[in-house]
Formats: structure tokens, C-alpha cells, sequence
């Protein structure tokens, strides 16, 4: 099972973590509603999302967010997600990890 570690940008510190097990969809934002909420003014209401494909494999998307999504320095629309993917929105990194290793 994956884990969503979100992490300070600026010290590495670890501020929350998820189990994403079977989600279908889960919403990243500022906004009250979603489902993960990273309150900083430089993160979207609806930032970005974490969904399953067809084939079971779990991506997150860029949702038009006006900061971007970043993966490596470079901004990105969609990502693949796997072990040891580290993703910057805003001041916060998000980092995940498989469990199950």
C-alpha cells in the first residue's frame, strides 16, 4: 500500500501522512473540502488530485492549479505514482513511499 508523506519544503519536517490504499480519488487543496487541505495562500483551492487509471495504476494531476505542480524542478501536468516520488506544491512536498517494501 502507498503512503503520502507531506513534508515541509523548507526543513524536510514531516507534517502529516496518509495510507492511500483503494481511493479512487483523492483531492489535494486549501480548499475545506478536500481531502487532504494544505492551508498556505500559494496552494490552490483544488491544487491536485491522486486518482487510479484503467490499469489500477495511481497518477496525480495538476488540477490547472495557478502554482503549479512540480516534479525534479520541472512542471508537470501528470505523474505516475511510485516509490520514492517526490512531488513540490506550494511549501510542501509530498512524498510517497510503498509500504508494503
Amino acid at each position: 500500500m502507498m503512503e503520502l508523506h507531506v513534508c515541509k519544503q523548507t526543513t524536510g519536517d514531516l507534517v502529516r501522512k496518509f495510507a492511500l490504499g483503494d481511493v479512487s480519488e483523492l483531492l489535494i487543496g486549501r480548499d475545506s473540502d478536500c481531502d487532504i487541505r494544505i492551508r498556505s495562500a500559494s496552494i490552490s483551492r483544488e491544487h491536485c488530485i491522486i486518482e487510479q487509471d484503467d490499469s489500477g495504476a495511481m497518477l496525480l494531476r495538476d488540477s490547472e492549479s495557478t502554482g503549479g505542480t512540480f516534479v525534479e524542478g520541472k512542471k508537470i501536468d501528470a505523474v505516475r505514482i511510485e516509490d520514492g516520488l517526490e512531488v513540490v506544491i506550494g511549501p510542501a512536498v509530498l512524498k510517497f513511499y510503498d509500504a508494503d517494501i
